[in-house]
């Protein structure tokens, strides 16, 4: 028995150090957008996506975290910082996107959001394409760029999630997050959207339970909207997390072996492991599809 379980061990290192090849091997075709969303506030998506960031980072990945939560952006308040610059100066051209990005632990950076984000549905083409000229430069240097979108379903999140290569669908299971994050997924489809969907049930009291509550939005989506949506994972309901907000430090960081800390690494093993749907453009093209939509979906 124990020899199995050592061979097993060393199975598992061998796929990891070869899904980091083929992650180094690929970082000349550019890096993966990715939106982390929910239906509704206070399902712990944000500290989610810092904590992704980490877990991710921690196998070798560069990580770019967007704060796009327009006008309640809090993972600077999740590090205990104030960001000298947000993406809105780069937007009235007082800084460049590499002035904003904040260097966070484990060398992950962060793009501080800021309430004036919203104004990009009104920027003139020479004014965006200066952002779109700074998140090109990102390119090459960055392997995932993680997008902390707003709760709901307003235009100015939508316009994010569908950019998007790929969204994560952040829900609790209780009830009324369960309603919302369906009718998120409701929302996207309705909009034609081509952005992959996954779900993850955080705060969950068992992988098990957690799981079965997620099948649910899964089945119920392919059977009324024929929309495909991907189970990712679930993440333990642990008071460490809560303990980590309130000290204002990475769950990651703080509580390396707590049950959710383990659950986010395994999240980012799945997402590193797991077969790349086909890429839909870089990171300079993500802000385009997203400045194009803006005006076009419902406030």
């Amino acid at each position: 028995m124990a020899e199995q379980a050592q061979g097993l061990r060393q199975w598992i290192l061998q796929q990891t150090l070869q899904a980091q090849e083929d992650v180094l091997s690929e970082r000349g075709q550019g890096g993966r957008v990715v939106a982390i969303t929910s239906g509704k506030g206070g399902v712990g998506k944000s500290q989610l996506t810092l904590n992704l960031a980490l877990a991710l980072a921690q196998r070798g990945q560069r990580v770019v975290v967007l704060d796009a939560d327009l006008g309640l952006a809090n993972i600077n308040i999740l590090m205990g910082y104030e960001p000298s610059y947000t993406l809105w100066d780069v937007v009235q051209g007082e800084a460049t996107l590499m002035d904003v990005l904040q260097k966070g632990p484990m060398g992950i950076r962060i793009i501080p959001g800021a309430s004036g984000i919203s104004a990009l549905a009104r920027l003139k083409p020479v004014e965006i394409s200066g952002i779109i000229e700074g998140f090109q430069q990102l390119e090459g240097e960055c392997d995932w760029l993680l997008v902390d979108t707003g709760a709901g379903i307003a235009a100015n999140v939508l316009a994010f999630v569908l950019a998007a290569d790929e969204a994560l669908v952040v829900s609790n299971p209780e009830p009324p997050a369960l309603a919302d994050a369906y009718g998120l997924i409701k929302a996207v489809w309705e909009a034609q959207g081509r952005v992959s969907l996954k779900i993850v049930m955080n705060r969950s009291a068992t992988a098990q339970s957690g799981e079965e509550m997620a099948m649910r939005i899964v089945s119920l989506a392919m059977k009324v909207l024929e929309q495909k949506v991907e189970f990712m994972g679930t993440v333990h309901e642990d008071p460490h997390a809560r303990r980590a907000v309130a000290r204002q430090e990475p769950l990651l960081l703080l509580y390396p072996q707590s049950p959710a800390a383990v659950d986010i690494g395994s999240l980012a093993d799945r997402m590193i492991h797991r077969v790349k749907p086909p890429k839909r453009g870089r990171f300079g093209q993500f802000v385009s599809r997203m400045t194009a939509l803006w005006p076009t979906l419902p406030s």
